[in-house]
């Protein structure tokens, strides 16, 4: 179904039928999924009561499954500012989620770069410079809502990687800071953190991007551990990011993209 969207004065166009799932399916006991930190797997078992497993396997009425997973390190997330400053917005506070205008870009990495980072880095970590985006932002900046961050290359590991072992892109203190100025609400990333693995704990980052220049706290959003197939190409989309309403400081989600027409 073709769907019209006004946004700033000029109308675009999109297929429902066409949105692409940007996050990674969970898989619960087994060791399938991406993994931050942590190195356990979501997991799965049944309810049981009176003697009862809720199981279909088990000849019962219906499944009642009762899970346990890590949020923040095993698959797709999206979070908000409580996730690093206290008594802050919790994801049950988001509204609008649906139809953000997006631009999707693909970046490599660079290393040995000479933009600021809140702690000292090594010569090998690879980062997302504020000089790199720059390139992707034309004048008018009509869909600088949301910023869909594919690094390259981009391969089917993403979805099982141990990231506890392989060290990914990160993104610079310019870059972040460049972002809020093009207008980004929201950051989509196929990276585990939009900060370094280990930066003792300090999520600058974070903190940057969730603070406004008064120092007041902000609804925007950082969904992390996405993977965006190879197909979708680079330009202009809607994105609707699904989330329930936890009272918390991150959910599992999943994010759609449209492409525009």
């Amino acid at each position: 179904m073709k769907i019209n969207i006004e946004h700033n004065i000029k109308t675009y166009q999109i297929d429902s039928d066409d949105g692409v799932s940007i996050s990674i399916p969970v898989q619960f006991n087994q060791n399938l999924n991406p993994k931050f930190y942590d190195e356990s797997n979501p997991s799965k078992e049944y309810y049981k009561s009176n003697g009862i497993e809720y199981n279909l396997d088990q000849l019962s009425g219906c499944n009642v499954p009762l899970i346990t997973m890590n949020i923040h390190c095993s698959g797709t997330h999206t979070e908000t500012a409580a996730h690093v400053i206290k008594d802050s917005y919790f994801i049950s506070d988001l509204t609008n989620m649906n139809f953000i205008p997006a631009t999707l870009i693909s970046i490599t990495s660079e290393s040995n770069i000479n933009e600021n980072y809140h702690i000292p880095i090594n010569n090998d970590d690879e980062m997302i410079t504020k000089e790199t985006l720059e390139k992707y932002f034309d004048s008018d900046n009509k869909f600088s809502d949301c910023i869909i961050i594919r690094t390259l290359p981009n391969d089917d590991e993403k979805k099982v990687k141990n990231y506890n072992k392989h060290a990914y892109p990160f993104l610079s203190n310019n870059a972040v800071f460049f972002l809020k100025e093009m207008g980004i609400k929201h950051i989509v990333i196929d990276t585990p953190s939009i900060d370094r693995f280990d930066d003792g704990g300090q999520l600058e980052n974070h903190k940057i991007f969730f603070k406004n220049q008064d120092g007041s706290i902000n609804k925007n959003t950082i969904t992390e551990l996405v993977f965006v197939p190879n197909h979708c190409s680079d330009g202009k989309y809607f994105i609707c990011i699904g989330i329930p309403k936890f009272k918390l400081d991150a959910a599992p989600s999943n994010p759609v993209i449209y492409k525009v027409l």
